[in-house]
């Protein structure tokens, strides 16, 4: 959430604006500390980095008690997104000025980018003592609360800044995060509403986009992810999110051209490509899921990452080498603490049994991965056909239903379910399942030829020559596209059409 807040910190972090300062105290005949940290000031303005750090570090040795020289250092460090470094001489400046507000904020901010959130809630902590009732202060401290997870808290400081200060959007907008991660979205709407409506950035439009995806209106998630790409072309969330959006209607096409956008803006990531290989897995496309997650390692290496990998491999049918690699990155699946992570080896270990034969292991390592998530939809599937191998026809049923739920454009999935019921015998469902897959896959042969087949099998003594005419116009047009399967059982029609 942290990387929608550039805004709070891009004011810390630039050197130049505080030239100004600098001048107004160094007028003429300043004091020598003054005039060198002007120097470094002109030194940092000329792009001479070292030199300007060199001269401020034998600034600090001569002054050891001179504010300017640490509050310039801070900023120094700063600039290079050395955090740590600023903190330790904003910590120094605050020392000899623990009444400037700005030293609060900048050395807490910069705690806060340092991952140093303990250190940062009680620099906001003292700013709140010594600045009662700030709500910037109060919204500082709210952000080191929502970093150690202390949501409830952190919503109660950013209600209390926003009270102060209703023109603070961050509080608002801090605020209505937490809500959404507790559930409470009418809440979190109406802030939400409010805030693209006073200040509509880039953040608050893409925020307000994901809780209208959570809520299932997807016209409006879509529309508010586009004004937020609208007001930054390079924000690469609003176009995954709305790749999110097109895959949930199940428009991959339209999901995969925004992945594709994204790219050609050259916003070239990690999770830009992991979010076209999740698109392919959701299709069960391994093979174009393989080369997108290939390409994921190429900007982050990850074990899960190089497990997805393994999956794609294994479900493509490449076991060859492939049973060293499997037991290495699961041989600790229960210790694992990271749950998406643990999801995956299960995952793995599923795979690998299914494809080697073990449909025993492989069961209980799908189950196992989806008690700990439910969106994995390749997971499904395979638990069909474990099931159907099995026996069990419920279960069988079951999953395969799942399946489809989960991902209704799933070809094999309707093929192999409908084929289950033909095995059964049960022509009602197999015709059932089959005018659903030609909604999905009209006029595809397979679908076609197994529902003149379904209907010549329901045909009786009492079938009424609508029926008959119906499929017989059927047979006629598969024989005109030379993909007719049952000429045999068309014959007997004929004949039973003439009687």
């Amino acid at each position: 959430m942290f990387d929608y807040l550039k805004k709070i910190l891009e004011q810390v972090r630039e050197i130049s604006q505080h030239v100004d300062d600098y001048k107004k105290l160094s007028p003429s005949g300043a004091m020598p500390a003054v005039a060198q940290v002007n120097k470094a000031v002109k030194l940092l303005k000329q792009n001479k980095k070292a030199e300007a750090e060199a001269l401020l570090l034998e600034i600090m040795e001569v002054y050891p008690a001179n504010e300017a020289v640490f509050r310039t250092l801070g900023y120094f460090y700063e600039s290079e997104k050395d955090f740590e470094k600023a903190a330790i001489y904003f910590q120094k400046a605050l020392n000899l000025n623990p009444i400037k507000k700005d030293l609060f904020m900048r050395l807490g901010f910069a705690q806060l980018s340092a991952r140093l959130n303990e250190d940062a809630r009680k620099t906001f902590e003292r700013g709140k003592n010594v600045f009662k009732s700030d709500a910037d202060i109060i919204t500082g401290y709210g952000m080191a609360l929502y970093r150690l997870e202390r949501f409830e808290e952190a919503r109660v400081e950013f209600v209390k800044a926003f009270a102060i200060d209703s023109h603070n959007m961050n509080a608002l907008f801090l605020t209505a995060t937490i809500d959404i991660m507790f559930g409470d979205y009418e809440r979190a709407e109406t802030r939400l509403s409010l805030l693209v409506k006073v200040a509509p950035g880039t953040a608050h439009l893409y925020e307000y986009a994901k809780l209208k995806k959570l809520k299932a209106d997807y016209e409006s998630a879509e529309a508010l992810a586009k004004r937020a790409i609208d007001t930054n072309k390079n924000f690469l969330p609003a176009y995954l999110l709305l790749a999110e959006i097109y895959n949930a209607k199940f428009d991959v096409p339209k999901a995969l051209e925004w992945i594709q956008k994204a790219e050609d803006n050259e916003l070239y990531s990690a999770s830009l490509y992991m979010a076209r290989a999740n698109i392919y897995m959701f299709q069960e496309d391994f093979a174009s899921a393989l080369e997108s997650y290939k390409k994921v390692l190429e900007y982050e290496q990850d074990k899960s990452t190089d497990m997805k990998i393994l999956i794609c491999e294994i479900l493509l049918g490449n076991l060859e080498g492939k049973e060293t690699a499997v037991e290495a990155l699961t041989f600790d699946v229960e210790q694992e603490e990271n749950k998406e992570i643990k999801s995956v080896e299960y995952m793995l270990k599923g795979v690998w049994n299914y494809k080697t034969g073990n449909l025993i292991a492989a069961e209980e390592n799908f189950r196992k991965a989806l008690q700990i998530t439910l969106k994995l939809p390749a997971v499904y599937y395979l638990l069909a056909k474990i099931y159907e191998a099995d026996g069990d026809n419920y279960k069988t049923e079951k999953y395969f239903e799942l399946t489809l739920e989960k991902t209704p454009h799933h070809l094999q999935a309707y093929k192999d379910f409908i084929e289950y019921y033909l095995k059964q015998e049960n022509f009602t469902q197999a015709r059932f399942k089959i005018k659903k897959a030609l909604k999905l896959f009209p006029e595809n042969p397979y679908f076609e030829n197994l529902l003149f087949h379904t209907g010549f099998r329901l045909l009786n003594e009492n079938s009424s020559d609508y029926n008959v005419k119906e499929l017989l116009k059927l047979a006629e047009k598969l024989e005109k596209n030379s993909t007719f399967l049952y000429a045999d059982e068309k014959n007997i029609l004929l004949e039973k059409f003439k009687g």
